[in-house]
């Protein structure tokens, strides 16, 4: 049977031999349990389809041999199986790239609509917002340097020094993904501040703050040092390193769960106080709609929880995990977008008035109303019209709010324009 093994050896691997050989230790793991099957030791075909042969065979290559010899192993055995060559890595950038360009566009309209009337000033929202894509644009740039360095193929074919970039590139951009998202839940919640002025609601919004005030530095924090040396974090996986870390399958889905959870508080807070005002049914809807575009980010949430499943039990991290960097990826540029609408809709009603159903001032709202009154003329029967025009300016800054709510017995300027 020696014999025979040396045989495959000579016919199996000759294909290798230009590249790289199969380590010791998977060799002998190989030639132990051989035998065993029902295969011929020439008949590689046969060797390869014996999923009981090479599931022994990759259970005692993992306690024989180090990690990097296991994962030569993998792709020698790969290669002579001629499996199919996995390649997914144009996914992330497309993603990162489309869902980002949209979101810069954005902001950038946002900024717009600020500064064209003096009456504007740059709001804390306005503030959150633009530090969210400042944060999010070096993570979608380093979404591009993983996939060029592999991300997106099977961890054995890649280089070991690329393993490890990709891995500490992948800390880095968790760390930016918890601030995006932390960020843009307080640009809403700042939002909702200044639209509604009631005292019980006002103290709801300062509390949710508060909460994601403290959401913000405890998830960030949580994984830059989930491991310690930090250094370890992107090394760890050679096996040649000493240190020690938490469970970051554990805290991850923890920090989705309550993600989604805070999500839905954000989109369900405002309701009550949207069907509280003195409008049509069908304005109340479209208030309503408008203020639960976070239902998308919530999808998404729940999404990306479902790719977390597979990645937790993963032993192909830069495979399996590009469905989660996509989501991630999309999860906060698409919530940047979205606390940018309202704002979006404000300088379009400028622009478009006729399309948008802004008045000829974009500063004002401006009706008009045809009073008739009797003459003191009596004898003559004659009546006389009189056209009042009412003007009525926005407070500073509220042009995002003035497109979303009003209150048909407040004389608050922000409610003026439904």
């Amino acid at each position: 049977m020696r014999t025979s093994w040396l045989i495959l050896l000579v016919v199996g691997f000759v294909a290798l031999a230009r590249s790289q050989s199969m380590p010791a230790c998977a060799s002998d793991c190989l030639a132990k349990f051989l035998p065993n099957s029902t295969c011929a030791p020439t008949d590689s075909a046969c060797v390869c389809a014996d999923v009981a042969l090479m599931g022994n065979v990759q259970v005692c290559t993992l306690e024989s041999c180090t990690i990097k010899e296991s994962l030569t192993a993998e792709n020698a055995t790969k290669t002579l199986c001629k499996a199919p060559i996995r390649d997914d890595t144009a996914v992330t950038p497309i993603v990162t790239a489309v869902s980002g360009l949209v979101a810069i566009v954005c902001v950038i309209l946002r900024v717009a609509d600020r500064i064209p009337q003096k009456q504007q000033k740059f709001q804390w929202a306005d503030l959150c917002v633009v530090i969210s894509l400042c944060l999010a644009i070096p993570m979608g740039i380093l979404e591009f340097y993983m996939s060029s360095d592999g991300f997106g193929k099977d961890i054995w074919t890649l280089p070991f020094d690329k393993i490890t970039r990709i891995v500490k590139f992948t800390w880095l951009t968790e760390i930016f993904y918890m601030c995006v998202i932390g960020f843009t839940k307080m640009a809403l919640l700042l939002l909702y501040y200044r639209v509604f002025p009631t005292q019980p609601f006002r103290k709801l919004v300062i509390a949710s703050m508060v909460v994601c005030a403290l959401y913000i530095p405890t998830f960030a924090l949580g994984i830059a040092v989930h491991c310690i040396p930090i250094s370890y974090t992107w090394t760890s996986w050679t096996g040649e390193t000493k240190g020690h870390c938490m469970n970051l399958n554990a805290f991850a889905w923890a920090h989705a769960i309550i993600n989604i959870v805070f999500d839905i508080w954000i989109i369900i807070l405002p309701v009550p106080q949207l069907f509280q005002l003195n409008l049509g049914l069908r304005k109340k809807i479209h208030l309503v709609l408008m203020f639960s575009i976070g239902f998308f980010i919530t999808i998404v949430s729940v999404v990306r929880l479902t790719s977390l499943v597979k990645f937790a039990n993963s032993v192909n991290p830069t495979y399996d995990n590009v469905p989660t960097a996509y989501w991630s990826v999309l999860e906060a540029f698409v919530s940047i977008i979205c606390t940018c609408l309202p704002a979006i809709r404000s300088l379009l009603r400028k622009v478009f008035p006729s399309c948008f159903g802004s008045t000829s001032d974009p500063n004002s709202d401006s009706r008009t109303y045809r009073i008739s009154k009797p003459s003191p003329l009596h004898s003559a029967d004659i009546s006389k019209s009189v056209n009042h025009t009412v003007s009525v300016y926005p407070r500073s800054g509220d042009s995002d709010v003035i497109e979303l709510v009003h209150n048909g017995d407040s004389k608050d300027p922000r409610y003026n324009d439904w």
